[in-house]
């Protein structure tokens, strides 16, 4: 069974997409991320809503053209990294 990561910058999780027989998947962080979550009561209502903020040096697997090396192709962000699960 193929592991997880976790991006260092937003936190979301996803398949390992290195590990044989995984489907081609491109991390892209969102533009923002909670910084405090919502407070509810016990009927679910909401007590205080959730703030954001940006994410912090956001990932994007997505490849660019390697502008030193023709006909090669990079990552657009690593961002802070990923961290197996």
């Amino acid at each position: 069974m193929a592991g997880k990561l976790k991006c260092n910058s937003c936190g979301g999780t996803y398949p390992d997409t290195t590990q044989p027989g995984s489907v081609p998947y491109f991390h892209v962080c969102p533009d923002k991320i909670v910084n405090t979550p919502e407070i509810i009561n016990g009927s679910f209502a909401i007590i205080t809503p959730a703030t954001f903020k940006p994410t912090p040096n956001p990932r994007n697997e997505n490849l660019t053209p390697d502008p030193a090396k023709t006909g090669a192709f990079v990552m657009v962000s690593a961002g802070s990294g990923v961290t197996p699960v």
